[in-house]
């Protein structure tokens, strides 16, 4: 390349350049890019490889049903890649396991090719893996995904059964996110995280906690906890009955179930968003529903969807220790019965003294109602003022999705 350059009277100013700047300019191009300048000189054949900072399968593979040449390509690629791994400077991996099930690909064999690229990745210091593999129950993580000391953020969306080594230990790890897995082994999921000492963001979203009663949560480091389980609470199948939480130090928390049988939650002091959707089924689930309000009552911020199967809420009185002193936003959707238009969201309302905003998502509301009609005298005339206070934006919307009120 020099030899050419020269001869019209030019100068090859980037071989010139040291390595790490090449490499850092490389780092800009596409990865196909970046590996033909291989060719260039025997100085250029490697160092793509340490321009590559993010390997990410979803970007560079096909969706075909059947692997293509490009595809084929790029995970020979890989092999060559990661058949040295000390000459990589790799930061993210995120691989999937679409490229496994195409037709002609032996699953058993791809799979263990995938455990070794994951493996190659944890021995250069990656910081972040991303695993989407859905489609073999079977499959098992490598052990030394679960003790990498240079791992910031996990995440695993993993359909099988995800198996803790006892060993576990992740010293620097930042984010943990698991989803549509199955733990077998339910305590082992607490102790992945208690072994993440400096742990901020955990997320579990539709996952499965067989053998345990109770899921205790003692972080103080956590900021951020997503407790995602969908419909898995029919028949029991979260496996758990009990929540306890004792973190302090939490900024957003966010928990879709039905309710537990029981709820003990630390003071949140620094609790500034919350998102609750949760189903009552019996009668029993009014004073659990009470327990958990209660536990984030120190929330700025809260969206609240309450599916009450159970009839038993709306018609209550309210816990007269209910206080949502810091509560300046709350968005509130009704599910399936309309009883709570009546005196309950006054009384809950008044549970609130610094409420500047409130949105009503109304999936039973008609938005044909005539004016001077009794819900709308509620609206205008009682939801504005809480407690004498004018609430400062009020917005309510009908079931379609259209704004009934915006004041």
């Amino acid at each position: 390349m020099a030899e050419r350059v020269d001869s019209v009277g030019g100068s090859d100013r980037i071989s010139s350049l040291p390595d790490p700047i090449i490499c850092h300019i490389l780092s800009f191009l596409p990865i196909k890019d970046a590996v033909k300048t291989s060719i260039l000189s025997p100085r250029w054949r490697y160092l793509f490889a340490s321009s590559i900072s993010i390997l990410d399968f979803n970007s560079c593979l096909s969706h075909m049903s059947s692997p293509t040449e490009n595809d084929n390509n790029f995970l020979n690629f890989v092999d060559i890649l990661f058949s040295n791994p000390k000459q990589l400077s790799l930061d993210c991996l995120r691989v999937n396991d679409h490229w496994v099930r195409k037709d002609g690909i032996p699953r058993g064999e791809n799979y263990s090719r995938l455990n070794r690229w994951i493996c190659a990745a944890l021995w250069c210091g990656v910081k972040e893996i991303d695993a989407n593999l859905m489609f073999e129950y079977t499959y098992t993580l490598p052990s030394l995904l679960f003790t990498c000391q240079t791992l910031v953020t996990l995440k695993l969306n993993i359909n099988c059964d995800l198996k803790v080594p006892a060993n576990v230990h992740l010293p620097n790890l930042k984010t943990l996110h698991f989803a549509y897995s199955e733990f077998l082994d339910g305590g082992s999921v607490l102790r992945l995280i208690s072994s993440c000492p400096v742990l901020e963001n955990l997320e579990s979203i539709h996952c499965e906690f067989r053998n345990i009663s109770e899921l205790n949560i003692h972080k103080l480091s956590l900021k951020r906890l997503v407790l995602d389980f969908g419909e898995l609470y029919v028949g029991s199948h979260r496996g758990f009955n009990v929540i306890e939480i004792n973190a302090p130090n939490l900024v957003y928390f966010r928990y879709v179930d039905g309710m537990a049988e029981g709820y003990t939650l630390s003071e949140m002091k620094s609790l500034e968003r919350t998102h609750i959707e949760i189903t009552l089924t019996d009668s029993e689930d009014l004073e659990r529903a009470a327990n958990l309000l209660q536990g984030v009552c120190n929330v700025q911020s809260l969206y609240l969807a309450i599916e009450d199967d159970s009839k038993t809420l709306f018609l209550a009185p309210l816990d007269p220790m209910l206080a949502f002193n810091n509560l300046v936003e709350l968005e509130f959707r009704n599910y399936l019965n309309d009883d709570w238009q009546g005196t309950w969201i006054l009384e809950f309302l008044h549970c609130m003294p610094n409420l500047k905003t409130l949105v009503l998502d109304l999936l039973n509301l008609s938005v044909d109602l005539p004016t001077g009609s009794r819900f709308e005298q509620l609206l205008v005339f009682d939801l504005c003022v809480v407690n004498g206070k004018y609430i400062g934006r009020l917005q309510v919307t009908a079931y379609n999705g259209a704004s009934v009120f915006v004041i």
